[in-house]
């Protein structure tokens, strides 16, 4: 292993609960409990250019990280390395500096880790009025759809508010999602439906739940494209 990260929230609801882990061989995987990537389980391998970045920023700190203390009601990030063990980087801001830009590199990756989706589910705005749950990997994964919580807020222009709708949606219960599998959800928005000008921008976000054995893991699912600056 060259590195792990964790991180862990638990004021928010759904929880975040994150993690990311590149193996010697570059072999990445994780899992996100909120993410625009989807939520589920992520496994990959890094290109040999990227796998060289992430070591050298591990072989540029020393043994020891400096002590930062993080604010009070900052999420829990450890980081684990073979040289130093668990590493509590709450505290230590993205940089250029050693441990600055080793924390950069490994939230990074948190990010990156989406781009390799195994079992995940992700939620998307295919048309007007529509939300869209869709199994992004290859392997099937089980979920929770007895009440999907929706929320939509729509923008037009630079964040200018164009409507807000949210609801506890009754799906179907507990099923098997399978590579592909799509469910649809009607989206109470009448500015999502039919914008006045074709500029609107739609943020989605659904809390459902992902079941592995016996437990249910409640996650949310995010769809936040970006706004350009006017």
């Amino acid at each position: 292993m060259i590195l792990r990260l964790v991180i862990a929230d638990g004021s928010q609801s759904p929880a975040v609960a994150e993690s990311v882990e590149v193996g010697d061989d570059g072999a990445l995987s994780g899992w996100r409990s909120v993410s625009d990537g989807g939520a589920g389980w992520f496994a990959g391998r890094l290109p040999e250019a990227e796998l060289a970045s992430v070591r050298a920023a591990v072989e540029a700190v020393g043994p020891v990280a400096p002590e930062v203390p993080a604010r009070p009601d900052s999420a829990q990030e450890v980081l684990e390395l073979d040289a130093t063990g668990p590493v509590s980087i709450a505290g230590i801001s993205n940089g250029t500096d050693d441990w600055p830009r080793l924390a950069a590199t490994a939230r990074g990756l948190l990010d990156r880790l989406t781009d390799f989706p195994r079992a995940a589910v992700a939620v998307s705005h295919p048309a007007p009025g529509v939300a869209r749950l869709i199994q992004r990997g290859a392997d099937p994964v089980r979920l929770d759809l007895s009440a999907i919580a929706v929320r939509a807020a729509a923008w037009r222009g630079y964040y200018e508010p164009a409507g807000d709708w949210s609801e506890v949606v009754a799906g179907p219960g507990e099923v098997e999602a399978g590579p592909g599998w799509t469910y649809d959800l009607a989206l109470g928005l009448e500015s999502a439906a039919a914008p006045a000008d074709g500029e609107v921008v739609v943020h989605l976000t659904a809390d459902f739940a992902i079941l592995n054995g016996t437990t249910r893991i409640p996650v949310r699912a995010r769809h936040t494209p970006a706004i350009p600056p006017p």
